[in-house]
């Protein structure tokens, strides 16, 4: 066996995940704040800024020109609900609204950031 492959096989999804983001090009840019409220920020090779977070949600961040962060898509799995309420005039309202999955599992995560950096990278090169 090769080099890389014993040292996956000493890895978790995790650590695999983090190996990934790096060799694909992804840089570690989170702050010591961000670190300490469990989120993680990579700045990709296509210049996008990505981050998860330990309350389940993945963005895609845009920062402004001093390098905040002036707004986020999220890149969560979305799935549809029936809200309904009563209004305050008494009126019945239902409609449909967008939902977003929470991922819970960092590994998770850091894999659907992994999948998602890919695609980044092939359609910046196609």
């Amino acid at each position: 066996m090769g080099w890389l492959a014993n040292k996956t096989i000493n890895m978790n999804e995790e650590q695999l995940a983090l190996e990934t983001l790096k060799a694909l090009g992804a840089k570690d840019t989170s702050s010591p704040s961000q670190i300490k409220r469990g989120t993680t920020c990579f700045t990709l090779p296509t210049g996008d800024c990505v981050s998860e977070h330990k309350t389940g949600y993945i963005r895609k961040n845009i920062l402004n020109k001093n390098g905040g962060i002036y707004t986020c898509y999220q890149l969560n799995p979305q799935y549809k609900t029936i809200e309904k309420s009563i209004g305050w005039k008494g009126t019945y309202r239902e409609f449909e609204r967008n939902n977003r999955m929470l991922i819970w599992n960092r590994a998770e995560r850091l894999k659907r950031l992994v999948l998602y950096t890919i695609k980044q990278i092939n359609k910046s090169n196609g």
